[in-house]
């Protein structure tokens, strides 16, 4: 089987309205599809597509937290400061590798959301 790449990362909430708002206007990531029918939403990540989806209003069951993307970022360290000050909260970061910086912070549900920067630069 051959891999070309990321279609998506995938997690559930319990709340479509507030989870679309938390990375629309928190991590101002842009809305490019929701379907209220299906308590789906989608949002661009340039290489890759982070979608939310809620099965309590779908399937009938609780959402399982799960799963973390790593979003790219010029600067982890402003990153984490600015999400701090928004109320986020920080898991970790940032910590210094030889090739790259990285964080972490939670969204309202409980998901981890990956924060990192490549020190070549290079992004996907």
């Amino acid at each position: 089987m051959q891999i070309n790449g990321t279609d998506f990362v995938c997690y559930e909430v319990s709340d479509l309205d507030k989870a679309v708002d938390f990375y629309q206007n928190v991590l101002g990531l842009e809305l490019t599809w929701r379907m209220d029918e299906f308590q789906f939403a989608e949002f661009d990540l340039r290489q890759t597509t982070l979608s939310i989806y809620n099965p309590l209003k779908v399937e009938g069951r609780e959402p399982s937290p799960g799963g973390m993307v790593f979003i790219a970022v010029p600067n982890v360290h402003d990153a984490l400061l600015e999400l701090k000050e928004k109320g986020v909260t920080v898991l970790f970061g940032p910590v210094d590798s030889p090739v790259c910086e990285m964080g972490g912070v939670l969204d309202p549900f409980g998901n981890r959301i990956g924060l990192h920067h490549r020190k070549d630069g290079s992004v996907g």
